[in-house]
Order: C-alpha cells, then structure tokens, then sequence
C-alpha cells in the first residue's frame, strides 16, 4: 500500500502544480474520510496532523496548500486498517467521532451558534497534546488545573501565575490556554462553568441568594 501511495508526497508541489496522481489519491482519501456521512473529520495535512477536526472543504483547501503529514501512507486515523486481513470482525472500535460530527452537519455551509462552536473547540482540546513530546492532551491539562483551583481556592491571578510558569517551561509550539479566560471557553463545551458562593468559615452553611 506504501508504494502505491508515494504521490502522496512526490506528486505534491508547493507552487499548487500537483500531478494527477496526486490529486486522485487525495479523492480517494476524501471518500474514506467521510464515507460514514459525517460532516467533519480529523485533517492530515502537515500542520493540523490529525489533531484538529475541519469540514470537508477545508480540508481540501489544506491538503492542497499543506500536503499531507510525513508518513501517512495507511489512513488509520479515517477508519482504514494497516492490514485487512488482521480485522477481526469486532466492530466494536470508538465511532465517536463519527456521531459526534453529525452534530454539526446543518451548520455546514453557515457559521454554527456559539454552542455549537464551543462544543467544536471542546473537541478539538480533547484530541491536541499539550505539546509533541507529550501524551497529555490540552483538555486534560485544563481540567486538572481548574479541579486543583477549585479545591485549593485558587484566586483567579494565582492561576494566571500558575499557567504562566508553565507555560514558560513548555516548549514554544505548545497549545496550552495562556490565562483563566481562555481555560474558561475550552470547559464552555462540557457546561463546567461555575459560580462562586460565600459559605461558613467552618463549612456548615452556604449564604447563597436572599439566604
């Protein structure tokens, strides 16, 4: 399979002129990427690498602009198997994503409601690392920092400190919110927002309302 897709990237040019071989493997990528009806998927070009989630246009746009990223000959990430005769037959593999882009299908030729652009953003946070030489996704980074601002009572500056620091020990392409406002908008998708309430030093009582 490696070899019959080498136009991937021989036949690519950054001055647009892409050779038919080219332009046939990537039809034929778009058709495996939305075979199941979804209305987004996750973009291979070289600078989204699978990490965010784009509309089927856009990604046209960006594999014609970016080429695809190194190495990714076997489309593993679009429901393809390195070797068919490995299959099983469980189909029981994760389709969330499949399920979860049907949401946004009305909204494909018009700018989706602010709910369903946070619920798009909460997505993409979900599948970005922090960083390329780590695991930890962004989402997961957010929501452990505002779970320990919570139970610690962070104020909000000490959590601006907090992420600053780390952000000044990540390396310089790293995705991470750069203060509370931003963490904040991630978590909007999973309806996390919070309210503060005054309670009883001792813990007994909330003084909430007209109570």
């Amino acid at each position: 399979m490696g070899d019959d897709r080498k136009a991937m990237y021989d036949g690519w040019s950054r001055t647009g002129e892409h050779t038919m071989e080219w332009a046939r493997i990537a039809n034929a990528f778009m058709t495996q990427a939305f075979a199941s009806g979804c209305t987004v998927a996750k973009c291979p070009c070289k600078n989204c690498k699978n990490r965010l989630r784009q509309y089927r246009h856009e990604i046209q746009v960006h594999l014609c602009k970016d080429g695809f990223m190194p190495e990714y000959l076997v489309w593993h990430e679009h429901g393809e198997l390195e070797h068919a005769s490995e299959s099983d037959g469980n189909d029981d593999e994760d389709r969330m994503d499949e399920m979860i882009a049907d949401v946004g299908r009305e909204y494909e030729k018009e700018s989706p409601p602010e709910e369903v652009q946070k619920f798009f953003r909460l997505l993409a946070a979900s599948d970005e690392k922090v960083h390329e030489g780590t695991n930890v996704t962004v989402l997961q980074a957010v929501t452990r920092l505002m779970a320990m601002k919570s139970k610690y009572n962070f104020a909000n500056n000490c959590y601006n400190g907090i992420l600053k620091l780390i952000i000044d020990l990540l390396p310089s392409n790293h995705k991470m919110p750069k203060d509370l406002y931003q963490s904040k908008k991630i978590l909007a998708g999973l309806g996390m927002n919070y309210e503060k309430i005054d309670v009883c030093e001792n813990n007994c009582m909330l003084f909430w309302k007209e109570h």
